[in-house]
């Protein structure tokens, strides 16, 4: 973008520079979360408009994990997605979802822990299921749990994992 040296103005510069950059983004500039354009959720701050008020959110010392699927099968050396999120905007900045197996098959594993800032709090994240090859041909089950690494003892979303075996039977002798 090019401006005549002699008309150079910080207000014209700054304008111009603010309406790329928006275009850009898609964000529109004054509003109170840079939401995209279009959104629905958007208070804009301009002096000569009057603010619209937006829903808040319900604010939770203690939200929950939400889990879904609450059944998974995965395919023996294959992987699945479960998702999750936070039943309530948490009270405080980042909110850890750990998950860990609480009982079955040790071939059944998960991926990284998650995390959740306080505004994407209600965005689902996706978990990987991943079940390991084996030599038996048994669909071996497993139960885990996610929860909220911050408060322990609540928020806690059990979920159960299934392996689809594709070793083939042994045959029994007749």
């Amino acid at each position: 973008m090019r401006f005549p040296h002699g008309r150079l103005r910080r207000s014209a510069v700054l304008a111009a520079v603010v309406a790329t950059a928006s275009a850009v983004t898609g964000l529109v500039p004054g509003t109170a979360d840079a939401a995209p354009r279009g959104s629905a959720a958007v208070a804009r701050l301009l002096p000569s408009a009057v603010p619209t008020p937006t829903p808040t959110p319900t604010v939770s010392a203690t939200p929950y994990v939400m889990v879904t699927p609450a059944q998974v099968v995965v395919p023996e050396g294959g992987s699945a997605l479960i998702y999750v999120r936070l039943s309530d905007r948490p009270s405080y900045g980042w909110v850890t979802v750990d998950s860990q197996r609480l009982s079955g098959d040790s071939d059944l594993l998960i991926g990284p822990r998650l995390l959740f800032p306080a505004d994407r709090y209600s965005e689902w994240q996706s978990l990987l299921v991943f079940a390991e090859e084996d030599d038996d041909a048994t669909d071996g089950t497993a139960t885990f749990e996610s929860k909220i690494s911050q408060l322990p003892g609540s928020g806690v979303a059990e979920w159960s994992a299934t392996e689809l075996d594709n070793d083939a039977p042994t045959p029994s002798p007749s």
